[in-house]
């Protein structure tokens, strides 16, 4: 997605959104590059649009979709193709399978309790800022030892062992 294309598509968002000052709208996204141009700012802005951008690296945490439906849709797609691919023995699969496979796929994934639960497993709706722990963002073992202490351990156990 580029900028001009998600500035088209905030046009369709104000459309069907109708925010106004008394009622703001409050869309939640990435920090995609295209969501954060200056251009769309200032319509959002212009529009009573209130953009949030979730921090980087944690969108498999709070993003909906990401924690409730891709998930799902990823599995539903490779159900699909493996059932494809028994279904045609010795054929390749060609892009052109690839609508029928999402066509599968798409409507078992995206599921209304799929989606509401989306949104409850987050915090959003029912809001819970209660939802992660501290141990949810901590840092992995790997990165959360000095960077000293594991070069003079490696460096002694590759010496003597």
């Amino acid at each position: 997605m580029t900028a001009t294309e998600f500035l088209t598509y905030m046009d369709h968002f104000i459309k069907f959104s109708k925010p106004t000052t008394e009622e703001p709208v409050l869309p939640l996204l990435d920090n995609h590059s295209s969501h954060v141009d200056i251009n769309v700012v200032e319509k959002a802005k212009a529009n009573s649009i209130i953009m949030l951008s979730f921090p980087p690296h944690c969108t498999h945490m709070l993003q909906p979709l990401d924690v409730g439906v891709n998930g799902p849709f990823k599995a539903y797609c490779a159900k699909a193709q493996d059932n494809w691919l028994r279904n045609n023995p010795g054929k390749t699969m060609s892009i052109y399978e690839i609508p029928g496979i999402v066509k599968t796929a798409w409507p078992l994934a995206a599921t209304p309790t799929n989606i509401i639960n989306s949104f409850k497993n987050t915090g959003i709706c029912p809001h819970n800022p209660d939802i992660f722990t501290s141990d949810d963002f901590a840092p992995s073992f790997v990165t959360d030892r000095p960077f000293l202490e594991v070069f003079v351990l490696d460096c002694v156990s590759s010496f003597f062992f």
